[in-house]
């Protein structure tokens, strides 16, 4: 299913949801994401995390009384650190590339909700925007080693705090990558390290919720 369709059956949704429990909120968030790559690593390696940042927002509508369907534009930095050498870092040996993305990407949730917590679970299509590489002090740009995309599921979780009309919201997601987003073959040598690879991670973000 591509990303037309998709989008259509979710117009669809909004259109057969049932007037009586209408509603509309929208957000605004940012966080922190936790991030590395997923899958088995090459030998002799690992995938450690790396920190980045992420904001967006949210247009929520209400489907049922307890149900909740919300588009998301978001913009977020992800990556990974690829470790060689001895794992308790005791040898010179260790090398270490630092692999750093920027994403605009446009999801769809599907939350469950209570009059504080709300779970819920979702994918989120998104389209590089960079990517570099870092090894020994040294930067070169590597977006042509990517696919020009990425697609992820998530599962949410989080607690609002009502401030009179508004919420204040905290949510945690942990994110699985659904394809492997590099674009060619393995490539190693002194200067650059790339492998096959999904995104995997969790992100932690805060925000307001306002009705409309």
């Amino acid at each position: 299913m591509n990303i037309h369709k998709f989008l259509t059956i979710v117009l669809f949704i909004f259109i057969l949801a049932n007037n009586s429990f209408a509603q509309f909120r929208a957000s605004v968030w940012g966080g922190v994401n936790s991030s590395s790559f997923g899958g088995n690593p090459p030998e002799d390696a690992s995938y450690e995390s790396i920190y980045g940042l992420t904001f967006g927002g949210n247009l929520d509508f209400q489907l049922t009384k307890d149900v909740e369907i919300s588009l998301e534009p978001s913009f977020e930095q992800k990556g990974s650190n690829i470790v060689f050498g001895d794992e308790e870092k005791l040898r010179d040996t260790v090398l270490t590339y630092g692999v750093k993305q920027n994403y605009f990407g446009l999801g769809v949730i599907f939350k469950i909700t209570s009059e504080r917590f709300f779970v819920g679970s979702g994918v989120s299509f998104q389209l590089l925007n960079s990517a570099t590489l870092t090894f020994e002090s040294t930067e070169k740009d590597i977006k042509d080693k990517f696919l020009n995309y990425d697609a992820v599921a998530f599962f949410n979780v989080g607690y609002r705090i009502p401030i009179g009309g508004p919420n204040l919201f905290i949510e945690l997601r942990y994110i699985q990558g659904l394809v492997n987003i590099y674009a060619g073959e393995a490539e190693i040598s002194p200067d650059i390290y790339i492998s096959n690879y999904k995104s995997t991670g969790l992100k932690l973000t805060t925000g307001i919720m306002i009705p409309l």
